[in-house]
């Protein structure tokens, strides 16, 4: 069999053929890569042989105690029931908030709600469900039914079924991302322009948009990239694991796990900073969810209201909404809420001291007529 050595010897004694005039320098040229690609074709054997000589060569004494030591976990699939679960939770905290919000509680109730959702979706599933997720695999659904369960459509539709009956009562309900911001903005945030919080508002259009082009055409969750919260959610859940761990005895990471890197929660941290003085900017300006549920909320049958008898626009309910939804013309003595981004938050019943807040019902003579906060 030809070695290396034999092969290279003889491209070398070719290539020694400078010296014969004979042979011109263009099949010289050719001669030799002729020669050169026959030899190293002749040679492949050897590489073969030696890629399985490596192959067969017995593992190092630290390779070999590894291998037998190793013992092979089972990946557990996650069981139907707490899909169950998810439901059952999310559909409870939405008609809790949706009764609420429409016999306007005091917020104290909704924001008990909100700590809930963060507890139970936020932490203990991981920020499932996430509203960001659901709508790419929503869509991603409708391209490949498949790899979508139904469950996932459940989650996906329901709270925009709530929104139509009660308005937007998941983003202060149930949503993980949504009550933290809930729990962070204060009292009275800075309140953006009227035109550049328009400007804002289309960027979550524009990305509701590119999550369905993206999911229905190459599966991409490109929303899920901007979910900067996501840290939080799997630190959490991460700990709840090792919690359980050691409660069940089982074996568990030493010391308390922290999911990202330094950018990430260098980021998490300045955008929970920006919450803080302008309240809810991911929901306002990120969130594809929010002009979905804004749309069925627009569209729906209850929708909240100021009594023009009662209120004389003392335009307080105006600086304390957390998303901009209650605008006030102090000429024409009108103050109107916006259906599509009132979140039902119940910030606005706190402030008004005229109860001039409704909820005005579709069947005036329903069990639910038009009521006020009190």
């Amino acid at each position: 069999m030809i070695r290396i050595s034999q092969w290279r010897d003889g491209l070398c004694s070719v290539l020694s053929l400078r010296g014969h005039s004979s042979i011109r320098t263009t099949q010289r040229s050719a001669l030799h890569i002729i020669l050169f690609f026959i030899l190293l074709l002749l040679s492949a054997p050897t590489f073969a042989q030696n890629e399985v000589e490596d192959c067969e060569r017995p593992p190092t004494p630290e390779l070999a105690d590894y291998k037998e030591a190793y013992v092979p976990q089972e990946f557990h699939h996650e069981v139907f029931s707490w899909e169950v679960v998810d439901l059952v939770v999310l559909a409870a905290l939405l008609i809790a908030a949706s009764l609420l919000s429409v016999r306007h509680h005091d917020k104290k109730k909704i924001t008990a709600l909100s700590i809930i959702g963060l507890l139970y979706f936020g932490l203990f599933r991981g920020g499932c469900i996430c509203p960001v997720g659901a709508t790419a695999n929503f869509f991603m659904g409708l391209a490949a039914p498949e790899l979508i369960g139904k469950t996932v459509a459940i989650l996906f539709m329901l709270p925009l079924i709530t929104a139509f009956f009660f308005g937007r009562v998941f983003c202060t309900s149930a949503c993980p991302l949504g009550a933290i911001q809930h729990l962070l903005a204060r009292k009275n945030g800075i309140q953006l322009p009227n035109r550049l919080n328009q400007i804002l508002g289309l960027i979550p259009i524009v990305l509701l948009i590119a999550t369905a082009w993206g999911a229905l055409r190459s599966g991409i969750f490109l929303a899920c990239k901007l979910d900067v919260y996501k840290p939080i959610f799997f630190t959490g859940h991460a700990w709840v694991g090792q919690l359980a761990d050691l409660m069940n005895g089982t074996l568990t990471e030493p010391g308390l796990l922290l999911v990202g890197d330094l950018t990430v929660w260098l980021t998490l941290s300045a955008v929970l900073l920006l919450g803080i003085f302008i309240p809810r900017p991911f929901c306002r300006f990120v969130c594809p969810y929010g002009p979905l549920l804004g749309l069925f909320s627009r569209l729906g049958l209850r929708k909240r209201k100021i009594d023009p008898e009662s209120c004389f626009t003392c335009v307080m309910c105006t600086k304390t909404c957390p998303t901009q939804a209650i605008t006030a013309d102090k000429v024409k003595r009108q103050v109107q809420v916006s259906d599509f981004n009132c979140i039902q938050c119940g910030r606005c019943d706190a402030t008004c001291t005229t109860d001039a807040l409704q909820s005005p019902s579709p069947y005036p003579d329903s069990h639910f007529p038009n009521i006020g906060k009190n």
